[in-house]
């Protein structure tokens, strides 16, 4: 997902600095012209967007301009900004550092959550905004995510080269003994940039999660005259069996001047040659592997040992 320009939300005393009045206020919001995003915060309809990141980000960026813009987005909020993806991550408080700041922990409010002690280092501008940089952005979710966000969101940072392990490692080394810097590290040693989508990212958890082999991971297939037939999300060699995951978001991000129906028949002939060379064919869906992953393991482990056999 690439997010459009940002927008920035407005705030309750800009409207009203702007000639609206309370009624007028409330009526805005009873009639959808104006949609409030948290207490105080609102957003013209029309400005919306179609993804949940969409209005986080517009709300983080009224946030930021209202507190002075001495401070810097963190965490989930930093990985929108980034335009990383978040999936599952909570997205109902813009998350904040002050860099500079002394001690440690959080405080929370019905808006915001405000982190402690970064250093000014750690801060770029990104859509005209401070952030966390990418790679500290990608260890504090190691870090306070969960290990699915914070591996999607590590995933897509080094596929896109944003960053690279060494990064993470010297990020979470410079940090010190903080809290969650055992999982963050036991998280990046796992990491794989090879990933190229998040259901990739999500569908390898599963996999090594369970007592599956270790497939490969985009791995070219020729024919014959050596001729690339594929490039498919995960491999098992030794059996002759392909895993693809079929999230139509990763094929519009290549494939975006064509049609849906162009890509599902380029998908169904690539999936042809593959199995008229001999391959096994394994394929699940977003919805299969997050509602039903026991049943994605077991169409791989069936293919499995059908090869085996």
């Amino acid at each position: 997902m690439t997010l459009p320009a940002p927008v920035t939300a407005t705030t309750r005393r800009r409207l009203v600095e702007a000639g609206m009045t309370r009624t007028a206020i409330e009526g805005a919001i009873r009639s959808r012209e104006l949609v409030s995003l948290a207490p105080g915060y609102y957003l013209p309809a029309g400005e919306m967007g179609v993804f949940p990141e969409n209005q986080h980000l517009a709300l983080a960026r009224a946030v930021i301009a209202d507190r002075g813009g001495h401070d810097a987005l963190a965490r989930v909020s930093a990985a929108v900004n980034l335009d990383l993806p978040v999936g599952g991550a909570a997205l109902s408080r813009v998350h904040l550092v002050r860099p500079g700041g002394t001690g440690s922990g959080s405080r929370t409010t019905a808006v915001t959550v405000v982190h402690r002690n970064i250093a000014e280092e750690d801060v770029i501008v990104v859509r005209g905004v401070r952030s966390t940089s990418v790679a500290r952005t990608v260890v504090d979710l190691a870090r306070s995510e969960s290990v699915r966000t914070a591996t999607v969101t590590a995933d897509a940072a080094l596929h896109r080269k944003l960053c690279d392990v060494e990064d993470l490692r010297s990020v979470l080394s410079g940090m010190g003994a903080v809290d969650g810097c055992a999982r963050a590290r036991r998280l990046i040693a796992g990491v794989d940039g090879r990933a190229e989508s998040p259901l990739e990212s999500i569908s390898r958890l599963a996999i090594v999660g369970s007592s599956l082999p270790t497939p490969d991971l985009q791995r070219e297939i020729f024919d014959d005259s050596g001729r690339l037939i594929a490039r498919v999300d995960f491999f098992w060699e030794e059996f002759g069996v392909v895993g693809e995951c079929d999230g139509m978001g990763k094929y519009f991000g290549q494939y975006s001047d064509k049609s849906l129906r162009e890509v599902l028949d380029e998908e169904k002939f690539r999936a042809q040659e593959l199995q008229d060379l001999g391959y096994v064919v394994v394929r699940w869906t977003w919805q299969e592997l997050l509602h039903r992953p026991d049943v994605v393991i077991e169409r791989i482990r069936r293919a499995i040992e059908r090869a085996r056999n």
